[in-house]
This record gives structure tokens, C-alpha cells and sequence, in this order.
């Protein structure tokens, strides 16, 4: 495989010994973890100093395992057999032990909280240097420096509990800087990150790249943002732990045809480019912004080249309560409601805040980490009890219900489904709470079976949860929720960490029930996916509902979005710039529906 090309001259000085700026060289490697079929299979690659890769592929394509053989983890934490070689910093990391290599090497997780263990800053960015036995002058030395690589100057002090998503996320990459490594490997920094967060790790992640001598390798299914950031000197493309593509960021992600098979989201920009305007395809120019797309739109409909076709959504009633029309009692009221933690002084989560859901509903709930969606969400289901205001379900105070009669009225699946998962098995993990409830015993068998089969797990009822996949551990979340019978179903942060197909699985899942007569309540921070399936948007901000209503209007408040930090989905802005549809667009699949060729 070809080297990565480099943005700047490393070429030899005359008269001296050629150097050798090799930080990664990987050759002909293939790896398998123990009693599985090979994970990866057959990489050739090397990275010099300032190359900057980034690395795309589904879920299962070899991310993670090519992440921890560079770092270590590979043999010392997971066992495997490995084949051909890996050199890293001239060390190989199947021989030497973790902590010699962890001064070569950074690894920074997807999951920031995982990594954070001090009570504030200062301390969590001196843990690692101080386990490596730096001077204490040294390690105080470089604190400001690496806060400062990620725009994170002052925060010493701060506590690392009380910091939002993208801040955490950002002190793990400083505390990874602190070691000062000439290699940085980044494992889905952003994924579990709202849309401000995501963009203050990215930014972060700019401010680094040019950093002399720092070689970063970085994994990530987010690839407009990518493109749109020019983070990255060079691209692959794994697929079932082989390279399918290697090159420059644009041209690997002009590859649209090749993205969609081997189940990596094309950027959307360039996935209209390849429909609209193939013959510029593959430029960097062509999927610059969405002004330059609508500007090329507009030259082939004045061309005659392309028409405008109207754009058809089956099942939009154009209003927000779904299939259960304004008429519909409501399911659950919220009224009033306001939540402080303790604390001095006191932190307030929720403000006065009103809300109704009607049988049959979609309803999409977003806004920044911060913003209250989560604290409401625990007072939905009885967690946390307000001090001002009620819930109501059915008309009825949830204060009047015991946990085990709520937990068959509403049901919640986490974000994270190793937190709801404890049991041997699949089928036991759904028996479990039926089981709870005092469901005689034929009864909980068909509710659990009924359950599994319809998130498509029927056949693996009795296969130790661990042993899914991440996306099989979801879909067996919702089935022990599901299996309770709730009216209500609240999905929080379902696309987590998964692919371009797999963010799709809960979402199709939870479309199919609502139209089974569900009604469901999704937590996102994926506006693209949100646009998709909900009728209707709430937005919150500062622990209050700042806008409440269809889709399509929520998303035409562009200012009040900016506000919250948010912004309607590319599709959505793309058609306000051309203003030939009505209704406007809201996914990149309704753009293409609404363009073909002239006649």
C-alpha cells in the first residue's frame, strides 16, 4: 500500500544520513481474537510523522481491534493470534509491556467517562505522567499547554464530573497529550457527543493536527463533518478487516458507490453530487457547502437537464400528532414541572416545564447535553420526583403508581444497554422483570418469545447478552421493555455508537411499533435520523421547552436552532436555499426524489 502523502517536505538534508520518520508500520497483519474467525486480515500500512489517518467502516469492519493492536491492549488485555508484523515507535507492542509503550502512545476512548477518574483537571492531566514517574515540575509544566491544544485554558480547577460531554471528552485528549506521545490514537472521540460537543472535539482535534511531530490515527463514522473540517492527510476504508479504500480524505469519500456497500455513510453533499453532477464527483470543489450544490442544481434546471419533482412522504399528515391526530386524549401531561439538584447553590435542571404526548405520536426530543432532556426523562418514568409541578399518565399522577405498575405503562431503554443487561441469557434478561411483575409462568414464556421475535432475535434466546454484538444488545434492551407491555416507549440516544445502518435499526423499530400502536418518545442528537421518522420536534434549552411543533416548522426556526446550538439537517437547509419544493426536503433521500432528469 502506498504511504500516506504529507502536506509538508521531509525531504533528506544534503550530506546527512537519511532519517527515519516512520512512527506505524504494518505488514500483512491479520488478527483474530480467540475461538472467532479473523477480525482483520491482510494490512499493509505505514504512517510517518504528522500523518494524520482517518479510519471508516461498519460496525465489526476491524476499527477497534486495529485501534488496540497499535496501543497495546492487544495481547496484554485482549488475547488474540496475530500474524505478519507491527512496529510502533520501533517498539512492537505484542512484546513490550503497556506502560513503556504508553510513553509512545495516547489512546483516547469513545466513552470519556471511562477514562476520567480524578475529582478535577489538574489532577486527572497529572495522573498519567506521574505514573510514569515524570518530574513534578515537568508534568505542571505541560498541564496549561495541553488545555491549551484543546481549548480548554483555566479549567484547572474545574470538576470533571461537572463537566458536559465535549468538555469530558476533551480533558481525555489533553490527558493523552500530556504524555506527550508522538502517537495518538482515537477511537470514536465524538460518538456519544451532542452536536456543540462534537464540534469542540473536532475543533480540537484541528488544532492539534498541524502539531510538529504528532502522528494521530482516529476512527469515526462521521464523515461529512470530516470532509467539511479538512481534518486528515489520508483515508482508509476497512470492510470486514480489509482496506477497501486508501487515499486523500475527499477523494476516499467521493467514492460513493463503494461507501454505501461496504456500509459507511456517504457525506451527504457528495452523495447528492454523485446523483446531480457525477461528471464533478471526486473534486474537492464540488461538495464544498450547500451553497455550491444549489447553485449547481439550479445551472442543471436552467440547463434542462434536471426537473423538479414533488417530493411524497408516505404516512406525513403534515401535523404533529402522528397517526393519532390533535383529537386524541392525551398519554402523558406534563405540567408545570421544575427539578433542581442539590447543591450550593442548587442546580436547576427544569423550568415550569409543559408538555403533551398523544396515543400514536413520534416525537422527536432534542437539545444540547445540559439542556434538561434527560433529568425529564427521569421524572417521566419516577426516577427523580419534581419539586414543582406533576406527570401525569392517563390523567392519572405517576406519583400514584408503584414502579412495577409504571414500568407497564412506560418503558425506557437507556443509551447504554450494558447498564439494563445482567442476566445468563437473552431470554432470561426478558423473563426477568415479567417474572417481577407475578406473570404466571405460560404467560411470561409467550411474552418473551413474542418479544424476542419481534427485535429479530428469536434465534440466539439463549446466548450469554455479552456475546452480541452492541447492536444485538440494544435490540435485547427493548425487547425486556417491550416485553412489559408499556403504552409509551422512551428511546434514549439509540444511535450511539453505531454505523450507517445499524443508527437505522432501533429507529425502523420503533416506526414499526408506533404504527402497531405505540407511541414513542426518541432522544437524539442525530438530526438527520430525528428528521427521518418524527412528526413532531420539542427542543429544550436551560431546562426549558424553547420550541414545540411539527418537524418542519421546528427546523424553519433557524434562529432559536442557533441558539441551542443545533441546526436543521443538511437536506432541510439545501431546500431553503432552492426554494422549489414544498414541502421543503428533510432527508437526503427526499432531495433525490425531488430531482430527476429532464424529461
Amino acid at each position: 500500500m502506498e504511504q500516506v502523502e504529507q502536506s509538508k517536505s521531509r525531504g533528506p538534508v544534503p550530506g546527512a544520513a537519511p532519517v527515519d520518520r516512520t512512527v506505524v508500520r504494518v505488514e500483512q497483519v491479520g488478527f483474530a481474537y480467540q475461538e472467532t474467525p479473523p477480525v482483520l486480515e491482510g494490512l499493509d500500512f505505514r504512517l510517518e510523522e504528522g500523518d494524520f489517518l482517518v479510519v471508516f467502516g461498519a460496525n465489526g469492519a476491524g476499527k477497534t481491534t486495529l485501534c488496540y493492536l497499535l496501543s497495546g491492549v492487544i495481547p496484554h488485555i485482549w488475547a488474540g493470534t496475530r500474524r505478519g508484523e507491527v512496529s510502533v515507535c520501533g517498539l512492537d507492542p505484542w512484546s513490550v509491556p503497556m506502560h513503556r509503550l504508553a510513553s509512545h502512545v495516547g489512546i483516547v476512548l469513545q466513552d470519556p467517562e471511562a477514562q476520567l477518574a480524578m475529582p478535577n483537571v489538574r489532577l486527572e492531566l497529572a495522573f498519567g505522567p506521574a505514573n510514569l514517574g515524570l518530574p513534578r515540575e515537568e508534568i505542571f509544566a505541560r498541564i496549561p499547554q495541553a488545555l491549551a491544544a484543546v481549548g480548554l485554558e483555566g479549567f484547572e480547577a474545574r470538576g470533571t464530573a461537572a463537566l458536559s460531554g465535549g468538555q469530558k471528552q476533551r480533558v481525555a485528549l489533553a490527558s493523552a497529550l500530556m504524555l506527550a506521545p508522538r502517537l495518538l490514537i482515537l477511537d470514536e472521540p465524538t460518538s456519544q457527543l451532542d452536536p456543540l460537543g462534537n464540534a469542540e472535539v473536532l475543533e480540537a482535534l484541528r488544532r492539534i493536527q498541524g502539531r510538529e511531530g504528532l502522528t494521530v490515527l482516529m476512527t469515526t463514522h462521521n464523515t461529512q463533518d470530516i470532509l467539511d473540517l479538512g481534518l486528515g492527510t489520508a483515508a482508509l476504508v476497512l470492510d470486514r478487516g480489509r482496506v477497501a479504500a486508501w487515499g486523500p480524505v475527499d477523494e476516499v469519500l467521493a467514492q460513493v458507490e463503494l461507501l454505501e456497500r461496504v456500509g459507511v455513510q456517504p457525506p451527504p453533499l457528495q452523495k447528492i453530487w454523485a446523483a446531480v453532477a457525477p461528471d464533478l464527483n471526486g473534486r474537492a470543489e464540488a461538495a464544498a457547502s450547500v451553497a455550491c450544490l444549489a447553485a449547481a442544481i439550479r445551472g442543471g434546471l436552467e440547463a434542462g437537464r434536471l426537473r423538479v419533482r414533488e417530493i411524497a412522504r408516505p404516512g406525513e399528515d403534515g401535523g404533529g400528532a402522528g397517526a393519532a391526530g390533535a383529537a386524541e386524549p392525551p398519554l402523558l401531561e406534563v405540567d408545570g414541572l421544575s427539578f433542581a439538584y442539590p447543591g450550593d447553590p442548587p442546580v436547576q435542571a427544569l423550568r415550569d416545564v409543559d408538555l403533551t404526548v398523544r396515543a400514536g405520536e413520534f416525537v422527536g426530543l432534542i437539545g444540547q447535553n445540559g439542556s434538561g432532556k434527560s433529568t425529564l426523562v427521569r421524572c417521566l418514568v419516577g426516577v427523580l420526583r419534581p419539586q414543582q409541578g406533576a406527570v401525569r399518565f392517563r390523567g392519572k399522577d405517576i406519583a400514584r403508581f408503584r414502579v412495577g405498575q409504571l414500568s407497564t405503562r412506560i418503558g425506557l431503554v437507556l443509551q447504554n444497554p450494558d447498564y439494563q443487561l445482567f442476566s445468563i441469557s437473552a431470554e432470561e434478561e426478558v423473563l426477568f422483570g415479567l417474572r417481577n411483575l407475578g406473570v404466571p409462568p405460560e404467560e411470561a414464556a409467550r411474552r418473551t418469545r413474542a418479544a424476542l421475535a419481534e427485535v429479530g432475535l428469536g434465534e440466539v434466546r439463549d446466548v450469554f447478552p455479552f456475546r452480541l454484538s452492541f447492536g444485538d444488545r440494544r435490540k435485547l434492551a427493548v425487547a425486556s421493555v417491550l416485553a412489559m407491555g408499556p403504552e409509551l416507549l422512551i428511546l434514549d440516544e439509540p444511535t450511539t455508537a453505531q454505523d450507517y445502518h445499524g443508527r437505522y435499526l432501533l429507529a425502523e423499530l420503533a416506526e414499526r411499533l408506533r404504527a402497531a400502536g405505540k407511541t414513542i418518545l426518541m432522544i437524539t442528537h442525530d438530526m438527520d435520523l430525528i428528521a427521518r421518522y418524527a412528526r413532531r420536534l420539542v427542543v429544550m434549552r436551560d431546562g426549558e421547552v424553547v420550541l414545540d411543533g411539527p418537524t418542519r416548522d421546528v427546523f424553519a426556526e433557524g434562529e432559536v436552532l442557533a441558539a441551542t446550538k443545533l441546526r436543521a439537517p443538511l437536506a432541510f437547509r439545501l431546500g431553503q436555499e432552492l426554494g422549489v419544493w414544498e414541502p421543503l426536503p428533510l432527508t437526503v433521500d427526499d432531495v433525490l426524489a425531488g430531482l430527476g432528469p429532464a424529461g
